[in-house]
């Protein structure tokens, strides 16, 4: 059985090329966020419910905040 760490690597990679096929313009891949965006969203909601869904997103806010705190200059990208 492969581990959790390798499976995710493994979903970035493929996500990250479908990514970069589908929609290789800056503003292309904004939308693709955004999309993306609603997909975690209802895939949390579906296997988690409203309360885990509702935490996980703040503490993915709270990342990009303390992300700010750590780098004010920079735009780093959180995995």
């Amino acid at each position: 059985m492969e581990n959790p760490e390798k499976k995710i690597r493994n979903f970035i990679f493929k996500i990250n090329s479908l990514v970069m096929k589908e929609a290789p313009k800056s503003d292309d891949q904004l939308l693709f966020c955004a999309a993306m965006v609603s997909v975690v969203r209802n895939l949390y909601l579906n296997n988690l419910g409203i309360k885990q869904t509702n935490v996980i997103f703040e503490q993915l806010s709270a990342s990009f905040q303390m992300m700010e705190d750590f780098y004010p200059e920079e735009t780093p990208t959180i995995h």
